[in-house]
């Protein structure tokens, strides 16, 4: 009898939770899982850096807009080069941070920009260099990074002397030993390395004012199927954290904005 009477009152409960759940399947929404977007990207500090506090500013910024529409993000991080050749390949969705050039937009779709980048030289303090025009600059030896895509106008001015180093920390070296006389690099990304790789420099190096060029930095897709509505809706979520703050929250936290 107490089996009975126990089975009895359970019979209620189990015929509402089945209810529930059957209202649930037929008039609710259906919640699609979470799709993850892959980012190959490469260290560039304060940009970008596999120990930087969320993995530096930019990738924060992604990662937010990415997040108000729906996707998660995952990182690889690599050389430069090797970024565009694996986001072309498509063994990643997306990569960054990424200049505009004619070449590379054949080749990948282009988002809004997510950050500026002010590019131009540094040098010697004790080295006066007369500056005006790209052609002032013709005497000196010019540290480039490879794989790094550069405004057209210096890009194009084959009368220049330039000379190839892997990465920013090496070129800045060669300055602070005498071994070039400038190194054209972004403003940010270099006085990170000093403070970072080359402590020597921050007594011995300046950077020249004005910059030669204030360039976007944008996520590059790979021209496949389904990247042009990735790119859109990363777009909307870009508009949508510009809009209501949050990109400079973030910029003011990683000490980008005052």
């Amino acid at each position: 009898m107490k089996y009975l009477f126990a089975s009895s009152m359970i019979k209620p409960w189990v015929f509402l939770l089945l209810t529930l759940t059957l209202f649930l399947f037929l008039c609710g929404r259906p919640i699609s899982a979470q799709k993850t977007i892959s980012l190959a990207t490469t260290e560039w500090e304060p940009y970008v850096g596999e120990n930087l506090n969320n993995y530096g500013f930019a990738s924060e910024i992604i990662a937010e807009a990415f997040k108000r529409v729906g996707y998660g993000v995952r990182y690889a991080f690599m050389p430069p080069r090797r970024v565009m050749k694996q986001v072309e390949a498509g063994e990643y969705d997306a990569g960054y941070p990424a200049y505009y050039s004619d070449d590379r937009a054949e080749k990948f779709y282009y988002s809004y920009p997510f950050a500026d980048s002010a590019v131009g030289f540094y040098k010697r303090k004790d080295t006066e260099i007369p500056y005006k025009a790209l052609r002032d600059l013709a005497p000196f030896k010019i540290g480039v990074c490879l794989g790094f895509a550069y405004p057209r106008e210096f890009t194009t001015a084959d009368y220049l002397k330039k000379e190839v180093a892997i990465n920013e920390v090496l070129n800045l070296r060669k300055l602070v030993e005498k071994r070039i006389d400038l190194f054209i690099t972004d403003r940010a990304a270099a006085q990170a390395a000093i403070n970072a790789s080359v402590p020597e420099g921050k007594d011995l190096l300046e950077f020249m004012e004005p910059p030669l060029e204030t360039r976007k930095l944008h996520l590059i897709f790979g021209k496949r199927k389904g990247n042009e509505l990735i790119r859109k809706d990363f777009n909307t979520g870009l508009q949508m954290i510009i809009q209501e703050g949050t990109v400079e929250k973030i910029l003011k936290k990683h000490g980008i904005r005052q």
